[in-house]
């Protein structure tokens, strides 16, 4: 069947009028359906960051010449990141149905407009940013890495004399690799390159014993909003160097600001020529024209996101003409789930 794009013939009818809920009336039979509402997804990247003292601490200085060691454990948070999307759910305050032809409606499991005479919905991946799992970074074995030698010391300060010596002599066997200076030199470049990682990996494992360790947990947390209004520099949540993200009366932390400028759809239907000339009915399906809006979020000075992005509810409902739906061969109308407009209308 050959496919060709109509053109959008919408009725003379003010969409505003329609704004309050539909019923059902007893014994009816009709698909009841929702417009989309937009929430604001807001992804924080963060770290968690925890640091523990080597059990040589004490003993830096004097065989290695460090001074800067951890000396206590500790662990803090720090933002990385912040993020932009949407997440679309059904608005239980903006029902609509349909009633004679019923059969054509498609919906989505929760019941926004799919499509009129189109396919049953299969699933489709949504743009929205949701908290992930925690990646943890690998750290070091908690056994110590030293030689029978040292670990039967007599005193603390025997295992980490130890423990030095067996760093030095690390640094002694990678000078002589690169220098040629050994017995039996790795057959070429990739093996040599083998060595020198596992030389560095144990060098960093017994240096750990004196300056610490340190592991980074890499987590991200999503707040979601719901615009309803414009705001400025509004307070949605906080982030604390003790307790990552936190609720926005929680003072721990510093605060996630949100600004947003909403550009709210309108619909003149006196302005539309086409509904002019066609002087159509209108129809039982509606649809959504969405407004949109400028949102920028801010976490200190140096972390800030900022989009212009489509907000259903920002939006009109809007009849199409039932013309539109009277012609020989019934349309294929599919609709945006995300933001409940048209996506096409195909003969």
């Amino acid at each position: 069947m050959r496919q060709r794009i109509f053109s959008i013939a919408i009725l003379a009818i003010c969409a505003s009028a329609m704004t309050f809920a539909q019923t059902v009336q007893e014994n009816e039979m009709a698909v009841v359906y929702y417009m989309p509402q937009t929430q604001l997804a807001i992804t924080i990247d963060y770290d968690i960051i925890t640091v523990e003292p080597g059990p040589f601490y004490l003993y830096a200085e004097r065989y290695l010449g460090v001074k800067d060691v951890v000396t206590e454990a500790s662990t803090r948070y720090e933002a990385t990141n912040v993020t932009l999307g949407t997440h679309t759910v059904a608005d239980l305050h903006r029902a609509y149905k349909v009633v004679n032809e019923t059969q054509y409606i498609s919906l989505t499991p929760e019941g926004l407009l799919h499509g009129y005479n189109v396919p049953a919905y299969t699933c489709e991946a949504q743009p929205t940013h949701s908290s992930t799992q925690p990646h943890k970074a690998e750290a070091a074995t908690k056994l110590m890495p030293l030689m029978e030698e040292q670990m039967v010391a007599s005193s603390i300060a025997k295992m980490a004399e130890g423990a030095a010596k067996q760093i030095y002599h690390i640094r002694e066997m990678r000078m002589n690799l690169l220098a040629g200076d050994v017995e039996h030199t790795p057959a070429d470049g990739q093996a040599m390159q083998l060595v020198l990682n596992e030389l560095d990996k144990r060098e960093q494992m017994l240096a750990e014993l004196f300056i610490g360790s340190r592991v980074v947990e890499h987590h991200s947390h999503t707040i979601y909003y719901v615009p309803s209004k414009d705001v400025t520099e509004r307070i949605i949540g906080r982030i604390s160097q003790y307790a990552g993200v936190v609720p926005a009366d929680d003072l721990s932390g510093e605060p996630i600001r949100l600004t947003l400028a909403g550009k709210r759809q309108t619909y003149s239907p006196m302005n539309d020529k086409s509904s002019k000339q066609s002087k159509a009915v209108p129809s039982q399906l509606y649809y959504n024209l969405p407004g949109s809006a400028k949102v920028v979020v801010e976490f200190g000075e140096d972390l800030r996101a900022s989009a212009t992005l489509p907000i259903a509810q920002f939006g009109v409902a809007v009849p199409l003409a039932k013309s539109l739906l009277l012609n020989k061969t019934t349309p294929q109308i599919y609709f945006n789930t995300q933001t409940g407009n048209i996506l096409s209308i195909k003969q």
